[in-house]
């Protein structure tokens, strides 16, 4: 909308330079529109689109032709009788104007243009602009009258009415005393305006006003009172300009700008490594999560920074930051008041929404495997708007094999079939696979759209962040130590998680479109949660299970979470016992857009 009014007021400002060209005697060509705008005077634009606060509930009700707003705010938290304070949370309005408190007190708002372009004139407005995050006291009438100022000077005055859950606004007797004594100074008949009861009328006294109607209609009937009041003239609708009253005003009305300029400082926009930051004012929180794969996170330059007005922050554009890790970025404003914001980076695994395939296999092959290889338990599925990963629990070598996706590598060591199809030998199957790969980012929380038919089985659904000496687990040395940074893990019989209790689990949405729920799952950093099925696992096992010199050694010991991560392992499978050959046949996990949040 900013750029909206601003090429708006471009074009109008060409057309006036238009028509000057041709009503005046010849000049010189004038040179399209691509002059400086101060080349054919300031903007008159004032249009008001649009004021949102932040304790409002669902959007303000816009009556454009009576300059009229209409807010429902939430019901106002326990430690307050009633809201004492709005805050301003944005303004849509012309590009080169400014908003102002009215600092007289109003009587009779009118709804006739003309008289309404009168009183915008007429009344004193606050010295500063008022500007996002502000906050405006409350009149205790729940009415506030704001005045937009163009860049050329002209003014639009609007009434903002505002609707508190189980609080009235006051009355508004003593406001039609001073209304009608304020219109019989100024030559009214009879005190015509007192009598519009449909009218908001300000006592400079008593800080009341009559609340304004929730609908359009009221608007149509304070119309047609004020018609009926035309005898009134606007200069009734400025209250007495006595001290006493100017101090009720300022005191009733305004939260001095002060006190508005001295609000909490904000950043409004973060960027690092060229990446536009998500910025979320109530946590505090400001996240990159989609740069490169395995970017370097420890040393990335904060590339953009923009600050409410006259805040101050204790980082520098330009200089390198371990974002990794997360940093604390604190800013202040003159008044000394402080905000302390957690800024974070991270990135994603490669082919994470599951929407590239390669016949069965997920692509990056590099990242993702299964064992397909062995029989086909991972099949690619389009179901209405989604493409994902099916993954069912099978048979082979006349065992149960469960369905798998993993960020392993399964059988690198080459062994047989008939190897493999011996339960002696292989007591664990997870001792075939090569589990985990290169990463080194620290993510909160994990995100996976999933559904499961588990037919009485159980799936599993989990990552770990590793801290190891070497690489790859294929060729682990005796000396290696992998230590356990980071879990997470879903375990249940159900998709709805009404099973077993997963102390991960943040959420479990209900059923999408495509029948699938979204799980969050918030990573452990340390010692994982008690109750984590991660207890029932083969993780930290100490020693292999298997005598085979090709097993592969996956255990891991607890690390302290504040160990560097250097590996992720990330596992879906149908059925949760299925590294022992249990499971239900048929049983089946379909999981899509796997996303890491930082």
């Amino acid at each position: 909308m900013m750029f909206e009014n601003f090429n708006r007021a471009k074009v109008d400002r060409c057309a006036c330079a238009l028509l000057l060209f041709f009503g005046i005697f010849s000049m010189a060509f004038l040179n399209g529109c691509s002059a400086d705008y101060d080349t054919f005077g300031a903007s008159d634009y004032r249009v008001l689109t649009e004021i949102s606060v932040a304790e409002q509930d669902g959007s303000p009700a816009v009556y454009p032709d009576v300059h009229r707003m209409e807010f429902d705010l939430v019901a106002s938290p326990e430690s307050l009788r009633t809201w004492d304070s709005v805050t301003i949370e944005s303004i849509d309005m012309s590009h080169f104007a400014t908003l102002h408190l009215a600092k007289d007190n109003v009587s009779d708002f009118p709804t006739d243009s003309l008289k309404l372009d009168s009183l915008a004139e007429k009344v004193s407005v606050s010295e500063n602009a008022i500007k996002v995050g502000n906050k405006i006291a409350m009149p205790s009438n729940h009415v506030i009258y704001v005045v937009v100022v163009s860049e050329s000077g002209k003014r639009a005055i609007w009434q903002l009415n505002f609707n508190i859950p189980n609080v009235k606004p006051e009355s508004s007797s003593a406001a039609k005393t001073s209304s009608s004594t304020s219109s019989k100074s100024s030559g009214s008949k009879g005190g015509d305006s007192s009598k519009s009861s449909s009218s908001n009328k300000f006592s400079s006294s008593s800080g009341a006003v009559s609340a304004s109607s929730s609908s359009a209609k009221s608007a149509a009937s304070s119309n047609s009172s004020t018609k009926s009041g035309e005898s009134s003239s606007s200069a009734s609708s400025v209250a007495s300009s006595s001290a006493s009253n100017s101090a009720s005003s300022s005191a009733t009305i305004l939260a001095s700008s002060n006190s508005t300029a001295s609000s909490a400082p904000k950043i409004l926009a973060l960027s690092i490594a060229g990446r536009t930051a998500v910025v979320n004012e109530e946590s505090k929180s400001i996240r990159v999560d989609d740069l490169d794969f395995r970017t370097d996170l420890t040393s990335l330059e904060l590339s953009a920074l923009e600050l409410s007005d006259g805040a101050t922050a204790n980082v520098e554009v330009g200089k390198p930051y371990d974002f990794g890790s997360g940093i604390s970025v604190t800013v202040e404003n003159a008044e000394g008041k402080s905000e302390t914001y957690s800024v974070k980076a991270g990135y994603q695994l490669p082919g994470s929404n599951f929407n590239s395939w390669k016949g069965d296999d997920v692509i990056p092959d590099s990242i993702w495997g299964s064992a397909n290889t062995l029989v086909t338990t991972l099949n690619k599925i389009t179901s209405g708007t989604m493409i994902g990963a099916e993954i069912k629990t099978s048979s082979a070598l006349t065992k149960t094999a469960s369905g798998s996706l993993y960020t392993a590598v399964f059988n690198p060591n080459g062994v047989g079939l008939l190897s493999m199809g011996n339960a002696k030998t292989w007591p664990d199957g997870n001792e075939l696979l090569d589990f985990g790969k290169p990463f080194a980012a620290r993510p909160e929380f994990m995100e996976v759209k999933f559904s499961y038919e588990g037919k009485g089985d159980s799936c599993d659904i989990y990552i770990l962040l590793e801290n190891r000496t070497g690489d790859k687990n294929v060729n682990r040395k005796s000396s290696d130590v992998n230590k356990l940074v980071a879990s997470a893990w879903f375990r249940s019989t159900k998709a709805d998680n009404s099973g077993r209790e997963n102390p991960d689990v943040v959420s479990v949405s209900e059923p999408d479109e495509n029948g699938m729920r979204t799980l969050r799952l918030k990573l452990k950093y340390g010692e994982p949660l008690a109750g984590s099925p991660i207890e029932r696992s083969s993780v930290f096992l100490t020693k292999l299970e298997s005598s085979n010199k090709s097993a592969i050694y996956n255990g891991l010991v607890q690390g302290t979470g504040e160990e560097p991560v250097t590996h992720i392992r990330v596992v879906f499978a149908s059925s949760a016992n299925g590294n022992h050959y249990e499971g239900s046949k048929g049983a089946t996990l379909i999981v899509d857009e796997m996303r890491l949040i930082y």
